[in-house]
């Protein structure tokens, strides 16, 4: 076994374990030294259950409109990963206050807007938005014309006027839906065979990140340990261009739904261990069950219920895996006592 690397005592706080062994941990993480404690402590934990309170999260569901999250408490979230709607482009079930059916775009963007000042409010400060979101294409049988609007920038831009920095956006390359573009010819492209002039294909979606002003978080030395990255996690996943995640699919009963691994990587990016990560459009639970994974808390908000009744099974699931295999037990969790669904939340199921 290799000497672990001696630091000064005055450096060290104790993480503890289920087993009631130690491991001093440097406060500082700006040496070697220091680092290479971090990543023994690292490795570790990846073997053995997390120490308290880390060894348990909580996971909350809430049926709800997103533009109005004043039962969160302000400044209690540390990352928010959501996907919004697509303004029109897709078929979502007829529920009143649903975005999705806002016909002008403009008014669709001004309520949207109104989403971002609830998320900023709840984030704490530096905490940032990690939005996944596609341009809308306008068919020529639909517009006269082939066309986009232009979603990914828009909010951008007005995401400056709501005082949210804007950070470099990941480009998503995935499979995209064709019939949702313009009308394909069967010879894999879009316009007139092997003419000039053919649509370019919309395969890519952003991933924004919009951030909260405020300085960089200082966690506990545990936080650190338990939330590092590998070298190989480093390299691959801070780039401006992802092509190695598949496109979610439709069949688990939303119109847009995007793949846990996306959420897992995002979370794992942006967040640290015993964080509250908060998905207000979270439609099946795709970004609560990644939090499960990560060993985060998570608040997910949906307006419709029949989405919700899809997460609370897939979290049940979810759950139920990593108490059979991983460090931390998740539980499901709100208000009350029963399984049921009472107005506005899911009461809590217990996975103890």
């Amino acid at each position: 076994m290799s000497k672990r690397p001696t630091v000064s005592s005055e450096s060290f706080v104790q993480g503890s374990y289920k087993s009631a062994t130690y491991l001093g941990l440097p406060i500082a993480d700006n040496t070697p030294e220091a680092l290479a404690a971090l990543l023994a402590a690292n490795i570790r934990y990846r073997q053995e259950p997390w120490p308290a309170p880390f060894d348990v999260t909580t996971h909350r569901l809430h049926v709800g409109d997103a533009r109005d999250l004043s039962w969160i408490p302000g400044e209690s979230v540390h990352l928010i990963v959501t996907s919004p709607p697509y303004w029109t482009l897709k078929d979502y079930n007829p529920i009143p206050g649903q975005m999705g059916h806002i016909q002008s775009y403009e008014h669709f963007l001004n309520e949207l807007d109104k989403v971002w000042v609830e998320c900023r409010r709840v984030l704490v400060p530096g905490g940032r938005i990690c939005c996944v979101v596609g341009d809308v294409c306008i068919p020529r049988k639909k517009g006269g014309r082939h066309y986009i609007m232009p979603l990914h920038a828009d909010i951008q831009v007005r995401a400056r006027s709501l005082n949210l920095d804007c950070l470099t956006p990941i480009l998503w390359h995935k499979i995209a839906n064709g019939v949702t573009e313009s009308e394909g010819n069967g010879v894999g492209f879009y316009g007139k065979p092997y003419q000039p002039g053919a649509v370019v294909k919309n395969d890519v979606e952003y991933i924004l990140f919009l951030r909260k002003g405020g300085g960089y978080r200082s966690v506990r030395p545990i936080q650190k340990a338990l939330s590092m990255l590998t070298k190989e996690e480093m390299q691959s996943w801070f780039l401006s261009f992802w092509t190695d995640i598949k496109g979610a699919s439709t069949r688990s009963g939303h119109p847009a739904p995007f793949p846990v691994e996306l959420a897992d990587r995002l979370i794992k990016m942006f967040s640290f261990a015993g964080d509250t990560v908060l998905d207000p459009f979270v439609g099946t639970g795709t970004t609560s069950v990644a939090a499960v994974n990560c060993g985060r808390n998570s608040i997910g908000n949906e307006i419709d219920a029949s989405y919700l009744q899809i997460s609370k099974e897939r979290l049940a699931v979810a759950m139920a895996q990593l108490k059979l295999s991983g460090p931390v037990n998740p539980r499901l969790s709100s208000t009350g006592n029963t399984s049921e669904l009472n107005e506005p939340e899911f009461a809590p199921i217990s996975s103890t």
